[in-house]
C-alpha cells in the first residue's frame, strides 16, 4: 500500500533499510509540514533498499559508531579504473575548492573533493569508495544492477504514485521505471542526480537511442532538484537531455559541517528532502490520486 517509494544513493553499504527510511521519513514529514500540506501517513511511505547489494552478508561489523570504519584505507594508487578516474574527475570539477598544483589528475581529483564542503570534507578513502560504486552499478559485468533493480520492483505496489530517489538511486529508479510500464507511478522526483552526466547516460538501460535521444520513464510527471552547491549533480538541468516535460527546479543546500558526518553537505539528501520544492512534489502527486 506504499503511496510513496523513495531510493538512496551512494554510501548505504553498511545502513539498512528501517533507520534510513525513518530518516528520510522524518525528513519529509518536516518540510510537508511546513508548507502546509497533508503529510502522508508512515504505513504510506516505504523504500528501495539496495545498500548490502554491494557486499556479502556477513561483512557488516557492529558495536562501532563510525559508519564508515569497514572501508579499506583506499588511495589515489588504487584507483586503476578509468570509468573511476573519470567520475572523480567530473565530479572534481563541479566542486567550489580549487585544484592543487603539483599533483597528478587523480590525486588532484581527491584532494578538491576532500576540500569540498558542499560533500562535507569526506577523506579520499571514503571518496574513492563512493565512486567505486556507482562504476560497480554501471558494470554490465557486476551484480550489483541486478540487484537493486529486483528490490526495487518487490516494493513498488499498485498503489505507488511517486518515486522520491537521490544521487546514483535516481539511476536506479529511471531504469526501473523505464523497464515496467505497468506500474501506475505518477511523479518521478530526482534529487542531487548524476543523470546529465554523459558518462552516466552512455551506460544507461535503455541505452540511448541512435539519435543520442533517451527514453522517458513510465511516468505523467518529471520533477528534478538540484541544488547549486552539489558537484554530483553537476549538469542542475536535465530538461534537455530527456526533453522538456522534464520539471528542472534549483534549490540552495548550504553546507552544514559535522565531523562524525560528511552527508550533511550540498548533496545531502537530508538537505534535499527538507525543500518546498520537494514537498510540492510529493503533495501534488497524493493529490492527484486522489481525484
Amino acid at each position: 500500500m506504499s503511496h510513496v517509494v523513495m531510493c538512496h544513493g551512494i554510501g548505504y553499504q553498511y545502513k539498512h533499510r528501517e533507520t534510513s527510511l525513518t530518516e528520510w521519513y522524518g525528513a519529509l514529514r518536516t518540510s510537508m509540514s511546513d508548507a502546509a500540506h497533508p503529510v502522508p501517513e508512515p504505513e504510506r511511505v516505504s523504500a528501495v533498499f539496495y545498500g548490502n547489494c554491494y557486499r556479502s552478508l556477513n561483512t557488516k561489523s557492529a558495536g562501532t559508531d563510525d559508519e564508515f570504519a569497514d572501508i579499506p584505507p583506499l588511495r589515489a594508487g588504487d584507483v586503476r579504473d578509468p570509468v573511476e578516474s573519470a567520475l572523480l574527475d567530473v565530479f572534481a570539477q563541479g566542486t567550489e575548492a580549487p585544484a592543487p598544483g603539483g599533483k597528478g589528475a587523480t590525486q588532484a581529483a581527491l584532494r578538491r573533493l576532500e576540500r569540498s564542503e558542499a560533500l562535507g570534507r569526506p577523506s579520499s578513502r571514503v571518496v574513492i569508495w563512493l565512486v567505486r560504486q556507482v562504476r560497480r552499478y554501471l558494470d554490465a559485468d557486476d551484480t550489483v544492477r541486478a540487484c537493486a533493480q529486483q528490490r526495487f520492483a518487490r516494493v513498488v505496489t499498485p498503489d505507488t504514485k511517486v518515486v522520491v530517489a537521490h544521487s546514483l538511486g535516481s539511476v536506479v529508479a529511471y531504469e526501473a521505471l523505464c523497464a515496467h510500464p505497468e506500474w501506475n507511478v505518477d511523479t518521478f522526483v530526482t534529487l542531487g542526480s548524476p543523470l546529465g552526466l554523459g558518462l552516466i547516460r552512455e551506460r544507461l538501460r535503455p541505452a540511448p537511442g541512435e539519435d543520442g535521444g533517451h527514453t522517458w520513464p513510465h511516468v505523467g510527471r518529471w520533477i528534478n532538484v538540484a541544488a547549486d552547491e552539489d558537484p554530483v549533480a553537476l549538469v542542475k538541468k536535465l530538461g534537455p537531455v530527456f526533453g522538456d516535460k522534464v520539471e528542472d527546479r534549483l534549490v540552495v543546500n548550504l553546507p552544514w559541517f559535522d565531523p562524525k558526518r560528511y552527508v550533511l553537505g550540498g548533496h545531502s539528501v537530508m538537505r534535499y528532502l527538507t525543500t518546498g520544492e520537494v514537498a510540492d512534489a510529493v503533495a501534488e502527486a497524493l493529490r492527484a490520486q486522489k481525484r
